[in-house]
C-alpha cells in the first residue's frame, strides 16, 4: 500500500520512508533536499489549502501576513493575493462571481498565479 509523501506528493513504497520520515510524510528522496526547499513547498502548500477552505478566518489572514514577508519572492506573492482575497471575500461560496463582478484584477493575478485552480481542488 505505501505511503504518501507531502514533499513530492506522491504515494511511495514503505521502504522508501525511514523511521521519521513515516511519522512526517516524507520520503528518502525529499528528505534529503535542503530545508528552505522542503519550507517553501510546505508554504506554497499551505496557502493553496487557504483558498480550498470554505472561510479564510482572522488567524489565517495573520497567517497569510507573515507569508506576505517571506523573504521568498514567490510565496509573498501568493500570499499577498490571497491576503487580498480574504480580506474582500473571506467564504468561498460565489467568491469567483464576485470577484469577477467586482474586483477582475484580483481574479486576473488568480489566474496569471495558477492560485485559481486552487479554488477548485477539494
Amino acid at each position: 500500500m505505501g505511503h504518501w509523501c507531502r514533499i513530492c506528493d506522491r504515494n511511495r513504497a514503505n521502504e522508501k520512508f525511514s523511521a521519521k520520515g513515516h511519522k512526517n510524510h516524507i520520503c528518502k528522496d525529499c528528505a534529503k533536499k535542503p530545508k528552505e526547499d522542503i519550507e517553501i513547498i510546505d508554504q506554497e502548500q499551505e496557502i493553496l489549502r487557504y483558498l480550498n477552505q470554505s472561510n479564510i478566518s482572522p488567524k489565517n489572514l495573520s497567517r497569510l501576513e507573515q507569508l506576505a514577508k517571506s523573504q521568498n519572492q514567490r510565496i509573498a506573492e501568493l500570499a499577498a493575493i490571497v491576503l487580498e482575497v480574504g480580506r474582500i471575500k473571506p467564504h468561498k461560496r460565489r467568491r469567483l462571481k464576485f470577484l469577477a463582478r467586482g474586483h477582475r484584477e484580483l481574479l486576473r493575478k488568480l489566474d496569471d498565479t495558477g492560485l485559481i485552480m486552487a479554488h477548485y481542488d477539494g
